[in-house]
């Protein structure tokens, strides 16, 4: 991640003249040079030069996010912290709160929440009856330091309990891990206050790479892929989530406002994984079996 945060920011600087890559701080100083080579900017290994920038994006394991972005926020700068925003919501409690009492802008990287195309499928459907997100990933060795439902469910947990705006009345959770392992694959069925509901699976052990939305509203059934190309808005090339996500931050750094995806956001999305680890493990978690087949749980 921390490689498109990069690029994003090159490309930036380089489209609406916002904003510079500076610094590339990583302990692996080789690492960081090779991202300077390719984007520009400084390759450093020491966090206290964040004090020469304005801004600074956390794109490190999940268990340094916290202290990396107090760090940041301490040397009076703004953050923009990788989801999700801490290993639980205890732990990112006091980066939030300490992040309000300084006034820093502080952000966390639910990208998701830019895709436009799940907003559009909401506004064809209408009042949706169903939703049902796939999000289904090869397995890779990014992103294991937290489980399957910190990593890709959070997203949807965090945009479909958002953007329906209603009170979730109950839900049910079961998962799956590889022997001793922590969960891969995870299925959600969220029942709101209206009737609706909506079937989350994510799955990060599956055969192909697969982001797929479908929507049951009052006027039409709607089915997308969220993994084809954001149309252009006019600029000379399309604009991802990731560029809108970075646009967004730069705004409310500029005018000194609360961002939509603030801190706060960051540890809601965490209470609901815990409320759905929790609930998996009251049901049992099942091992995987071929293409995330259920065996047992």
């Amino acid at each position: 991640m921390g490689r498109l945060h990069a690029r994003t920011v090159a490309q930036s600087a380089a489209r609406d003249g916002d904003c510079r890559l500076a610094l590339v701080v990583d302990r692996h100083r080789a690492r960081a040079a090779a991202l300077v080579a390719e984007f520009g900017g400084e390759a450093v290994d020491d966090l206290r030069r964040v004090g020469d920038v304005d801004v600074a994006i956390v794109a490190v394991p999940t268990a340094a996010h916290v202290e990396t972005a107090l760090a940041v926020v301490e040397a009076g700068r703004d953050v923009l912290v990788e989801k999700p925003l801490a290993l639980d919501a205890a732990h990112g409690e006091p980066l939030v709160a300490r992040a309000e009492a300084l006034g820093r802008i502080l952000q966390v990287g639910h990208v998701e929440w830019y895709n436009p195309r799940w907003r559009a499928a909401l506004a064809r459907a209408g009042m949706p009856r169903r939703i049902r997100v796939e999000r289904l990933h090869p397995a890779s060795e990014r992103g294991l330091d937290v489980d399957v439902v910190q990593d890709l469910m959070l997203h949807d947990l965090d945009w479909v309990t958002r953007g329906l705006r209603e009170e979730v009345e109950s839900f049910d959770a079961r998962g799956q891990a590889r022997r001793g392992g922590a969960l891969d694959v995870a299925s959600v069925e969220l029942r709101f206050r209206s009737g609706c509901v909506a079937s989350l699976r994510a799955s990060r052990v599956h055969g192909t790479r697969l982001r797929r939305l479908e929507i049951e509203g009052d006027r039409e059934r709607v089915a997308v892929d969220l993994l084809e190309p954001v149309p252009s808005d006019g600029v000379a090339e399309p604009l991802d989530p990731l560029a809108i996500q970075w646009r967004r931050f730069v705004e409310a750094v500029s005018k000194r406002e609360r961002p939509e995806n603030d801190g706060r956001v960051g540890l809601a999305a965490l209470v609901w994984v815990e409320r759905v680890r929790a609930r998996i493990r009251a049901v049992g978690a099942g091992e995987i079996g071929a293409d995330d087949s259920l065996v047992g749980g």
